[in-house]
């Protein structure tokens, strides 16, 4: 059984790296309250929808509605370890 699920990002993103961050919320163990402020205000660019395997369905059901702004966490978060 498959399911559709979207996001909405502040970075434009192909779905396979959309699927390797999901991935890496398993991973996400402390937050920056900086950061995820910065997650939160950011503005949301790109809609990108998906089909979701059986494993990132348990992800973003461990996760709820706050998958997607911890998606955008890893998303700012990453820019930040660039810089």
């Amino acid at each position: 059984m498959t399911e559709k699920a979207t996001f909405y990002l502040c970075k434009n993103i192909d779905s396979r790296r959309l699927r390797y961050l999901l991935h890496k919320l398993e991973d996400l163990k402390q937050l920056d309250p900086v950061k995820l402020r910065r997650a939160v205000e950011a503005k949301k660019v790109c809609k990108r929808t998906i089909m979701l395997t059986e494993e990132e369905m348990k992800i973003c059901q461990r996760f709820g509605k706050a998958t997607n702004l911890y998606l955008n966490y890893v998303l700012v978060n990453e820019d930040g370890e660039r810089a």
